[in-house]
C-alpha cells in the first residue's frame, strides 16, 4: 500500500484555494470600479414628465449648400480645396429656430445629425429651407416624448429630442455596451465628453433586443440601429464594452456650461465651421452623463462570478457553407493585458494607452495558476506578452482590425 500523493493534494488544494483568491480580488476591484446589479425583481424605469413632444426634425430632399457665421449671410462652408461642403438627400437634421431671409430664399439655423455611412460627423450650421423658391426639406412631426426612460425609448430620438423629453431628469435604464457607433468629428474640452482621436474612450449604450447575448442578440450599436453616447466624467469608471449593466446618469450636466468643441488637426480641411461656444454648450447639454453603474450579465450572458471570470466572445453566427474573411488593418505591436479582478479581464493595450478589445473564440478559456488565456489546441497567451499582429502567433488565428482583436483556432 502506499500513502497519499502530496502533489495530489497539492493540486486540490490549489484548485480550492485560487479560485477563492479570484473571487476576493475581483471582489476588492469591482467595489472601487463598479458593483454587480442586485438580483430581484427589475426596477421600475423613470417615468418622464419635462415635455409631450420633442423638436421638430427634417429630412433632406435635394442637395443642398451650408453657411456658417452668425446669420445665414455668412461665409460659405468649403474644404481646402474650394469645394463646397454638401448635405446629400437623406440626411437628418434638427432646425433649432424660426427661418430667417438670406441669400437666394429662406435658411434655418439647424442641427445636422451624424451618420454611420457619411462623414463629417453632427455639426451646426445654416440651411436653406428653400432654394430658389422650391423647398429643400421635407419638414417631419415633432415625435411624442416617451411617458418612461428605457435604453429602447431614449436611442431612438436625436440628441435635442432626448433633452426636450428627459431635460435634467436623474435617470437609470440597463443597455447593453459597445464601442461608439459613429467617429467623432469634434474633440471636446473636457476631453471626457470625448475626442476624435480615441474614439474607444466613448462607450455606446444600446437594446440589445429580447436575447441579450448570443445568437440573435444585437452585439452593437449600428445592429441595434439607435444607440446612446456615454460621456464618463472623472471620478466613475470607465464603462466595460461588451456587457450588460444598468446605467445612472442625466442629460443637461451641469459640466455642459464650460464644455467647448474644436476641429481637431486637420478637420478644417472637411469645411466645418468653427463652432461657436452657444453651440457647444447645447452639444453637451444634449449628453448622457454618467453618474454610476452596475453590472447585470458579464461578457459571456450570464451574472458576473468574480470566481468565473468572462471573455468577450464571437457572437456571430455565419450561415452554412459562409466564410469569414479577416479585413484587418495596420496595427503596432500588441500587448496582452490579463487580470482577472476586472470585469474586462483581458483586453490589449496599444502605444499612448490606447485600448482595443480582445474578442475570443469558444475554444479559449481564461485559466488560473497561473494566470493565462488557453486555447484548446494548448497554446497559451499571458499578461504582457507581446504579439505581433501582421504574423500573429502559432496556434492561434489572429485578426486585427483596429479596435477590436479577434482570437481563434485555426481551421480543422
Amino acid at each position: 500500500m502506499t500513502g497519499p500523493d502530496p502533489r495530489g493534494a497539492a493540486t486540490r488544494l490549489r484548485q480550492a484555494v485560487v479560485p477563492g483568491l479570484f473571487a476576493a480580488v475581483a471582489t476588492f476591484a469591482l467595489a472601487a470600479c463598479g458593483s454587480v446589479a442586485p438580483s430581484g425583481p427589475t426596477f421600475s424605469p423613470v417615468p418622464l414628465h419635462v415635455a409631450a413632444r420633442g423638436l421638430a426634425s427634417a429630412i433632406v430632399s435635394e442637395p443642398i449648400f451650408l453657411r456658417s457665421g452668425d446669420t445665414p449671410d455668412g461665409p460659405e462652408l468649403r474644404d481646402d480645396m474650394g469645394h463646397r461642403l454638401t448635405l446629400d438627400p437623406g440626411r437628418l437634421v434638427v432646425p433649432l429656430g424660426e427661418p430667417q431671409p438670406g441669400p437666394g430664399g429662406s435658411w434655418v439655423r439647424a442641427w445636422v445629425a451624424p451618420s454611420t455611412t457619411i462623414w463629417p460627423g453632427d455639426f451646426t450650421a445654416w440651411i436653406p429651407v428653400t432654394d430658389r423658391g422650391a423647398p429643400s426639406l421635407q419638414l417631419l412631426d415633432a415625435p411624442a416624448c416617451p411617458a418612461e426612460a428605457t435604453i429602447g425609448t431614449l436611442a431612438p430620438l436625436t440628441p435635442p429630442d432626448r433633452l426636450a423629453c428627459a431635460g435634467s431628469t436623474p435617470l437609470t435604464f440597463d443597455a447593453r455596451t459597445w464601442l461608439p457607433g459613429v467617429v467623432a468629428t469634434y474633440d471636446v474640452a473636457p476631453a471626457w465628453y470625448g475626442t476624435n482621436a480615441d474614439p474607444a474612450g466613448t462607450t455606446s449604450l444600446f437594446d440589445p433586443g429580447p436575447i441579450p447575448f448570443g445568437p440573435g442578440a444585437k452585439t452593437q450599436p449600428q445592429a441595434a440601429g439607435a444607440w446612446v453616447d456615454a460621456r464618463v466624467p472623472p471620478g466613475v469608471p470607465r464603462l466595460p464594452p461588451g456587457v450588460l449593466l444598468r446605467v445612472t446618469g442625466r442629460f443637461d450636466d451641469p459640466s455642459a456650461g464650460a464644455c467647448r468643441r474644436s476641429l481637431p488637426n486637420g478637420g478644417a480641411s472637411l469645411g466645418l465651421p468653427v463652432e461657436a461656444a452657444a453651440d457647444s454648450v447645447a452639444w453637451c447639454r444634449r449628453q448622457l452623463v454618467v453618474s454610476g453603474w452596475q453590472v447585470v450579465l458579464g461578457s459571456e450572458g450570464r451574472p458576473f462570478d468574480p470566481a468565473d471570470p468572462q471573455l468577450h466572445r464571437n457572437e456571430l453566427v455565419l450561415p452554412a457553407g459562409a466564410t469569414l474573411a479577416c479585413g484587418g488593418v495596420g496595427m503596432p505591436p500588441l500587448t496582452i493585458r490579463i487580470d482577472p479582478s476586472q470585469i474586462e479581464p483581458v483586453w490589449i493595450e496599444l502605444p499612448g494607452g490606447r485600448r482595443s478589445i480582445a474578442i475570443f473564440g469558444n475554444g479559449f478559456h481564461l485559466l488560473p495558476d497561473p494566470v493565462r488565456v488557453q486555447a484548446a489546441n494548448g497554446v497559451t497567451l499571458v499578461d504582457r506578452e507581446v504579439v505581433d499582429p501582421d504574423r500573429g502567433k502559432p496556434g492561434i488565428v489572429l485578426c486585427p482590425s483596429g479596435d477590436e482583436v479577434s482570437f481563434d483556432l485555426p481551421p480543422a
